[in-house]
């Protein structure tokens, strides 16, 4: 009789194989006493364990690099930084010489001290860190006990890799052929384990409690990483299932690949230009397979977050983009400056807690109050749009001041390149974020500074309605359709054509193909979506008439609620 299970789904599709446990590599620690005479040798054997970790740690981030690039290795620098931790280092030290204990005991009850601290932090980032910290600790117990590094080779495929966690130095197994999808007891959207599913396009669910705990290697499994279920030894009719949903998604992803050069264009001549939202320039390979027209959206965080707590360098920045730009050239690549603050970096760089991140320093506030964290970003962006079509993106935009002073830094930092001298373009375009409504409703006064616009509709909707969607107390107040949203949508657009400015749409409901029609009605003609979803887009698009779809935003327009809306869509939505 099989099981199911229900997680987090982090990464679309549905994958169905065997399933390979990847084990804690645990196993009880005891407190053992240590004689005096011996208390010097027991902590020069935790300081070996620690050395013998480092070179371990070191040779994993060379093998990343080579196999997935720079922005993966760089996780691995959270767990160096780990072993070389003040805090950690002369607690564990301090317990084996008071305690009179072996290393292995002190160093658990020193890092249960440390976990029990980031289970208590409010901030979802930070307790997803307490990951890199328990990956340390399971490789040191190991070295402790004398155990060798490396994992025994994968059975023969397709596997699903079934685990409590997935540290980072668990990544090679993800990366290895064979691998169809990823279960695991704990993780989040935005741990590292879901952007590297992302990334790898790895049908993925997450938070799935005790899973690890049921399944034994080689127990036929599915994860559906568009519902977050997982059928544990399924029976004949829902493995059939499964299968089936893995073959009809294999064949949609083929079918959607093939029609990549196929212009998306309305049936009566309106083009819609169809660009992709990523997180890792790894993922322009995925865009570029399903026909996106460039990059609408590269959100810059993880860049910083594969380095946390340490920033970036110019270099690093510079490489990036560049790379990134000239993968999708002639397509440009439009950089999202930093849009961290408040909930995920106060803690580590300012030492702080922000008692209301979401309304205070966050993206282009907190950028510009370091121009230490800011300069370097755009002097990259500035160098790496010499050599293809590079845009910057100011996120969380309120005021046209805020572009001005971004401008007038860029100047300052274009003069400094000049004096190097470095190659570079002197006339980076420079577009905003439309994500609240106070860039919303003075979207005419945005548009005489910005080169374009950019409409998040994930904030700009929370933030309009004042929902946050991820509380299950108002979630249902959190509404797309919203008469109030709607004209904002329809004042931007037309705010921007007035100032002969582009205005794109990235949020999540670019790449709701029931609202399609609706937002082309309106007048957006620039989409950014995932990879997976440029595809479906542009086939919409292609299936719509633009002066019915005209017609529909018109009647939408005179709805008085979100459920009129929905009424009048279903009603008339402009296909054939």
């Amino acid at each position: 009789m099989g099981r199911r299970f229900g997680g987090i789904p982090v990464s679309p599709g549905t994958a169905v194989g065997r399933a390979f446990l990847v084990a804690r590599e645990w196993s009880p620690v005891v407190p053992s006493p240590v004689p005096p005479e011996r208390l010097d040798e027991e902590i020069g054997r935790f300081h070996e364990a620690r050395e013998r970790a480092r070179g371990e740690l070191r040779d994993l981030k060379s093998r990343m690099l080579r196999v997935l690039g720079e922005a993966y290795a760089g996780i691995l620098e959270a767990q160096l930084l780990i072993l070389d931790d003040p805090a950690l280092v002369s607690q564990t030290v301090e317990r084996i010489r008071m305690g009179r204990v072996a290393a292995g005991w002190a160093l658990r009850e020193t890092v249960q001290a440390f976990m029990r601290r980031f289970e208590s932090l409010d901030d979802g980032y930070l307790r997803e860190r307490g990951g890199d910290l328990a990956d340390v600790h399971r490789r040191l117990q190991r070295l402790l006990r004398g155990g060798q590094g490396g994992r025994a080779p994968l059975p023969e495929g397709p596997l699903i890799v079934v685990a409590h966690a997935l540290g980072p130095s668990d990544t090679m197994i993800l990366a290895r052929e064979g691998v169809a999808g990823i279960a695991t007891d704990v993780g989040g959207r935005t741990s590292h384990i879901a952007i590297l599913a992302q990334a790898l396009s790895l049908p993925a669910v997450v938070g799935l409690h005790d899973l690890s705990s049921e399944v034994r290697t080689g127990d036929t499994i599915a994860v559906d990483g568009d519902s977050g279920e997982v059928d544990l030894l399924p029976d004949r009719e829902d493995l059939a299932r499964a299968v089936a949903r893995r073959d009809a998604w294999t064949a949609r992803e083929s079918a959607m690949a093939e029609g990549r050069d196929l212009p998306p264009v309305t049936r009566d001549g309106i083009e819609v230009k169809l660009r992709a939202n990523i997180e890792l320039p790894q993922e322009v390979s995925a865009a570029l397979r399903f026909g996106a027209r460039g990059i609408g959206l590269y959100r810059s965080e993880f860049l910083f977050l594969s380095r946390a707590p340490d920033f970036p360098s110019e270099e690093e920045h510079y490489r990036t983009y560049r790379e990134l730009a000239e993968k999708v050239a002639p397509h440009p690549a439009v950089i999202r400056t930093l849009d961290l603050g408040g909930e995920k970096y106060f803690h580590e760089v300012l030492d702080r807690d922000e008692s209301n991140p979401v309304l205070g320093l966050r993206a282009v506030r907190f950028c510009l109050t370091r121009p230490d964290i800011f300069r370097p970003q755009l002097r990259a962006l500035l160098r790496a749009a010499a050599h293809a079509e590079v845009r910057a993106m100011l996120p969380l935009v309120t005021t046209s001041e805020e572009i001005r002073l971004v401008r007038a830094i860029l100047a300052e930092e274009a003069r400094a390149l000049r004096e190097r001298p470095v190659p570079f373009r002197e006339d980076l375009p420079l577009g905003v974020m439309i994500e609240v409504p106070a860039a919303a409703t003075t979207a005419d006064l945005l548009a005489r500074e910005a080169a374009f616009l950019s409409i998040g509709t994930n904030d700009l909707i929370q933030y309009a309605l004042a929902v946050d969607r991820s509380n299950e107390s108002v979630s249902y107040l959190y509404q797309p359709l919203h008469p109030a949203v709607l004209r904002m949508l329809r004042f931007i657009v037309r705010a921007g054509a007035e100032g002969g400015v582009p205005v794109s749409l990235c949020g999540e409901i670019a790449a709701d193909l029931s609202l399609t029609g609706l937002l082309v009605g309106l007048g957006i003609r620039e989409f950014s979506v995932t990879p997976r979803a440029v595809a479906a887009v542009r086939e919409t698009v292609r299936r719509l008439d633009g002066a019915s779809s005209e017609s529909l935003a018109a009647r939408v327009l005179e709805a008085s609620t979100a459920e009129e809306v929905e009424r009048v869509i279903r009603g008339g939505a402009p296909r054939e």
